[in-house]
This record gives structure tokens, sequence and C-alpha cells, in this order.
């Protein structure tokens, strides 16, 4: 017997994780459908609430919030059940390679009902990752954005920032190793990934895919300010791989030696340093997706 255990962050998207929340809390019981809901809150993350609260007697897990609570949830994952995701953050980046629906109706009905789909997880340092890891420039944009206060928010928030540090952030040494191939150059950034989309609509990855086993990885060399500026609208197409200056891989393992200067973000996340680790999970998770 199906019986669904819910978690809400409910802070995501000026509170729509709420408002989403009451919505399958009457669909479910309309439907007669067993389930207990968790919030998170400051003193307990997602992580956390599912390490504590999810035991043998749930079948299902939703998940309503943005990247971040994803993935909290699913580093507290223990057993591979089934996950769905009602998307409520301000980027919903990971679900951008998901068929979940367009309507809250519609991802309700995916959540509840959806067909079965395995994707990959990534690791980086132990930690599971979905959408992907920045490295450098995207990286110090995250650390900006949890230090700097401003009233925008979602993608016009990462633009932003994205805009202030564009022209002065200065490429960085990168010493790294691709599938134990070793690496040593200066790069703007580094991105590790499974998804295609970062900061809303930056397609840094447009060719990654969730399920092929593999890491994408791009990486963007020294790239002389006025050329970021001529170029930042190809990060929205995709079209920046066609750059000399921009470098993309696939692999299954990446090693970051450590440099103290680069900060990173996993799934939107401040990381903090390398050294890193990186591999890929197989299979490692299971989600509904649309019917």
């Amino acid at each position: 017997m199906k019986k669904i255990f819910v978690l809400t962050n409910p802070t995501s998207g000026k509170r729509k994780a709420l408002k989403a929340l009451a919505t399958l809390e009457e669909v479910l019981a309309a439907d007669h459908i067993p389930y207990e809901s968790f919030l998170t809150h400051a003193d307990r993350n997602g992580w956390q609430t599912v390490e504590q609260e999810l035991n043998k007697t749930f079948t299902d897990v939703i998940i309503l919030g943005g990247d971040g609570t994803i993935n909290e949830a699913v580093n507290g994952l223990k057993p591979n059940i089934p996950v769905s995701i009602i998307p409520c953050g301000s980027g919903n980046d990971y679900v951008k390679c998901l068929d979940l629906g367009k309507t809250l109706h519609e991802q309700i009905e995916t959540a509840i009902s959806g067909k079965i789909k395995l994707v990959d997880i990534g690791i980086c340092n132990g930690r599971k990752f979905l959408n992907g890891v920045g490295v450098g420039f995207d990286g110090q944009i995250v650390a900006d954005m949890a230090s700097q206060k401003t009233w925008l928010q979602g993608a016009a928030k990462y633009y932003y920032h994205v805009l202030k540090i564009l022209s002065s952030y200065k490429a960085k040494p990168f010493d790294f190793s691709i599938d134990k191939e070793s690496h040593k150059k200066g790069l703007i950034l580094l991105c590790v990934a499974k998804g295609t989309t970062f900061g809303g609509s930056f397609k840094l990855t447009p060719d990654a895919a969730l399920d092929d086993g593999k890491l994408h990885i791009c990486e963007i060399g020294d790239l002389k300010p006025l050329r970021r500026f001529l170029n930042i609208s190809r990060l929205e197409s995709g079209s920046h791989v066609e750059l000399k200056e921009v470098l993309i891989h696939q692999a299954e393992e990446l090693v970051i030696n450590e440099q103290p200067q680069l900060h990173a973000h996993i799934d939107g996340e401040y990381f903090g340093n390398p050294p890193f680790r990186f591999s890929v999970l197989k299979g490692g998770l299971t989600v509904r997706v649309k019917t």
C-alpha cells in the first residue's frame, strides 16, 4: 500500500511551496492516499529530516522546494525509493531535465502516479549532487549571493551578481585531472554537471544527460572582459561551446587539487574550496516523471 513522505521547504519561492503543499494535501486526502508531512526549518534541514524520519513504512517521497532542498533530501535518502519533485524554488534548474508537467496539478499527478525513471547521481567528496557543481566564477557568484543582500530574487538575482563581477573576476590556476589525465591551466570556471542549466537560464552543459553515466564538464579559460560581455548571451543558448576558450568533456572521474582561491557551489548552495573528487553513481536515484 502506498504511503508518501512529503518534505516541504516552507521558505522556497516566497512561500510558494506552502501553497503547493496545501493543494497536494487536498488531492492526497481526496484520493485516500496515506501520507505524512514534514517541514524543513533552521535547525533541521531536508537532509536531517529525511535521515531521521523516513522509515520502511513509506513507499514514496515527494519534495516541494528548490534545488537546494532536493539536494538535501537526496543526501538524507538511504533506501532508493521513488522520489517525486514539485518544483517551488527560484531557479528550479534540475527539473529542467525532467518532464514533470507544466501546471501544479500536472506535477501533483506525476508525483503520485508518474512512471519510474532511473537517473544518475553525481558524487563530490562523498556528497551527492543532482544538477551540478560550479568551481571558480559561478562558485564566487553563489558566495556573493549568500553574503550580499539584494531585493532581487531567482534568476534576476543570479544575473545581477554575474554582471557585477563579470569584468573584474580574474582567471585562477586550476590543477585537475579528468579520467586520470592531468591538466594545469588558468580558468574562469570549471562546471561539473549532470543537468544542463545553472542560475535559472545559463546552459553551461547543454548536452548533459541525467542517465548517461557520465560527468559533463565545461571549462572556460581566460576569456577577456570585453569578450565576456559580448558573449554572455551565448550561455543562455548554449552556443558558448563554440568559443575557443571553452572546452567540453565527458568523463567518469574528475579530481581538482587543493586551491583556496577557488569557491564552489553544489546544486546552487555554497560548498567551500577544493580539493574535490567527483564520480558518478549510475542509476542511483529513482524519480517519477510524467507518463
